[in-house]
């Protein structure tokens, strides 16, 4: 008698459901939006492209552009808070 897993790659990837990654991908854009205007860019920018980068390796094909626009946004409120200073 074989073990069925025995036939299985360990190495092959797991099918990963993007159900729960899509609000984490939101909350990065929301972080992003609060690192620009709300003057949080030391706190919201690196938590925001945490927060992007598990929602796209979770699986939302938001989760980049979220963690890229998160680092953007806390780029651009350093500058504009380095320039009302």
């Amino acid at each position: 008698m074989t073990d069925p897993s025995a036939d299985q790659d360990p190495f092959a990837p797991v099918a990963a459901s993007p159900r729960f990654a899509t609000p984490l991908a939101l909350t990065a854009f929301a972080l992003a939006v609060a690192s620009v205007l709300l003057r949080f860019e030391a706190i919201a920018g690196p938590v925001g492209m945490a927060v992007g980068l598990i929602a796209h390796v979770k699986g939302s094909r938001l989760g980049l552009p979220a963690a890229i626009t998160a680092g953007v946004a806390m780029i651009v409120g350093m500058a504009i808070t380095l320039y009302l200073r």
